[in-house]
């Protein structure tokens, strides 16, 4: 009895799967499949890795200027360098006297907009 051809599922390749054991088989061999899972995840996940990446940037950034000691800076300054507010984690409150101050946390490193002045950024110690 002759079986049907089968091609394969991966859209880069495509190739047809003319022996197979399996009727259930879908890929021509095991690193087309895992090709063709990456990318598929890759485009699942493309904010989340978009956001984790300009995370990163912006934690180097910060991390820089709190290595030289500079704890106040220009937000404009920290923009021409790369830092992208659209990439800020959740913020977070903490209460100095009657007023709630809103910083920012990425992994070890506290920061957030000067309070007298929202166009300087502020990193804590």
């Amino acid at each position: 009895m002759k079986r049907p051809i089968k091609i394969c599922k991966n859209p880069d390749c495509q190739d047809e799967i003319l022996e197979y054991k399996s009727s259930k088989r879908e890929y021509c061999s095991d690193s087309c499949r895992n090709q063709h899972g990456h990318k598929r995840r890759t485009e699942e996940n493309a904010d989340t890795i978009a956001y984790s990446k300009g995370q990163k940037v912006n934690y180097k950034l910060i991390k820089f200027y709190k290595d030289c000691n500079i704890l106040i800076e220009e937000l404009s300054k920290f923009e021409k360098m790369g830092f992208n507010t659209k990439y800020l984690p959740p913020p977070k409150f903490y209460l100095k006297g009657t007023k709630n101050i809103q910083y920012y946390q990425i992994k070890d490193i506290q920061f957030g907009l000067n309070p007298q002045n929202t166009n300087q950024i502020i990193i804590y110690k």
